[in-house]
């Protein structure tokens, strides 16, 4: 049944119906005191019979009304009009996201991570302020005409998490639902970042990660199984944004990002650089496009972690990774002892198809194994993160890199015997991750490969 017509609370004249979902419907109104156009959200009647989440409402829609930001659907009023209780807020003009993707399909990637950006901005605001959304999906995420974005239903969505819903609505919701949701685990700010990760695979890939023929279906499949990469079915998506998306979506909170300020500032890398979000489309000829590294370059090698160090940053975006060879070569050279030859540093292309560099006359060139030991400190560094953003390699792995420069700088030290024993223990600590199914799948017969070949490196120095 249509309100249209109906004055609420002697104020708010509603005009058509613009939305309709399990918590209520949607009115475009006009505010008869202030003369502007707004939104007001009705909230159908199963849900105003328990009283309980009634004055639930009521208090989530004040903290609501609290937050003042400009990717935030603001709210300006709740009330209740005889048996009808609602929320009034702010009127976008424009569109949900879920009706873009009705409309365009895919996204572009690097549009998807200018969405993600700006949703992240919001969400950083509302867990400053103590709020968790609980329900962020393609539907609760508005877009402008201009392109601003804006998430709504904060003042509900908490509501919404306790109530008991059927039909597709649920199906839906479900899947953008954190595992530890749907668990029934205590969520925070990480559970709407799981969220948001499913929000921007459905509009890189054209569906969220996963699908099921019921709700249960769906949150057994974010409680147990791992996302395929959103490359797999959109070979534009980079692989910059794929690493911002599955770090996302890990299944234990620690693993993810551990704030949406840390989300936002990897999209925004995404953003500003040409490169970093979109590949290519496949040749004439169907090939796959050529893989490629993001062109994302640490500001300047005075900033420049160690690969370990980047790996352990909560919800991290591997950069000094990314960078590979050239960025693992100036932590060779930073580690190198006072007054020595620094290794020289490997080209951006492979060893198989780099050619030598050129000799000067009258001068001498570093040692092969030399040059060797900066590349496989690097190829070590990246089948851990290759693994972590497949989800075969535990976070835990990163102590073998740490592990792996203490030997490198016991070697540089001159302390044969000592970086000797340091490799000893890597290989063993490789083993025990492997053996206790830390390191698995393909992932251990390359971490494996990784750590031989550096200690070989180390050793014939």
């Amino acid at each position: 049944m249509t309100l249209q017509g109906r004055v609420l609370g002697g104020r708010y004249a509603l005009g058509a119906m613009v939305g309709a979902g399990g918590m209520g419907q949607v009115y475009r109104a006009r505010d008869r005191v202030l003369e502007r156009t707004v939104a007001v959200k009705v909230l159908t009647a199963a849900s105003t019979d328990d009283l309980e989440l009634v004055a639930r409402f009521s208090r989530e829609a004040r903290a609501a009304a609290a937050l003042n930001h400009p990717n935030i659907v603001a709210v300006f009023d709740s009330g209740a009009d005889g048996d009808l209780h609602y929320l009034v807020t702010e009127y976008v003009e424009g569109q949900s996201l879920a009706g873009l993707l009705r409309r365009e399909g895919l996204l572009g990637p690097r549009r998807v991570a200018e969405i993600g950006r700006q949703v992240c901005q919001a969400l950083a605001a509302a867990h400053a302020a103590g709020l968790v959304h609980r329900d962020i999906t393609p539907g609760n995420v508005l877009v402008d005409p201009a392109g601003l974005v804006k998430v709504a239903d904060f003042g509900i969505a908490k509501l919404a998490a306790a109530t008991t819903m059927t039909g597709d609505e649920v199906l839906g919701t479900a899947a953008y639902l954190a595992p530890e949701q749907a668990q029934g685990r205590p969520v925070d700010g990480r559970s709407d970042l799981y969220s948001l990760g499913c929000v921007l695979y459905a509009l890189l890939t054209g569906a969220p990660p996963f699908a099921g023929d019921s709700p249960v279906a769906v949150a057994a499949r974010h409680v147990t199984e791992q996302p395929t990469p959103p490359s797999h079915h959109n070979p534009r998506v980079g692989p910059a944004l794929e690493a911002v998306v599955l770090t996302a979506l890990a299944k234990e909170p620690a693993d993810r990002y551990q704030s949406a300020a840390a989300m936002a500032q990897d999209l925004e890398r995404i953003v500003t650089d040409a490169g970093a979000g979109d590949l290519p489309l496949p040749g004439a000829h169907g090939e796959p496009p050529t893989d490629r590294l993001p062109s994302v370059i640490p500001p300047s090698a005075a900033t420049v972690p160690t690969a370990s160090a980047a790996l352990r940053r909560p919800g991290w975006i591997p950069w000094a990774v990314v960078g590979a060879i050239g960025v693992i070569a100036l932590v060779a050279v930073a580690l190198w002892p006072r007054g020595g030859d620094p290794p020289a540093t490997p080209q951006a292309t492979t060893a198989s198809t780099a050619a030598p560099p050129t000799q000067a006359a009258g001068t001498t060139s570093p040692t092969q194994p030399m040059a060797e030991i900066p590349a496989a400190l690097a190829n070590l560094a990246q089948a851990i993160s290759a693994g972590q953003q497949q989800g075969t390699v535990d976070n835990s792995a990163e102590d073998l890199l740490k592990q792996a420069e203490e030997a490198l700088r016991a070697a540089q030290e001159g302390k044969g015997e000592d970086a000797d024993k340091k490799l000893q223990d890597l290989q063993r600590k490789t083993d025990e991750q492997i053996d206790k199914g830390k390191i698995r799948g393909l992932a251990a017969g390359q971490v494996r490969q990784a750590v031989a070949q550096f200690s070989q490196a180390v050793r014939s120095r």
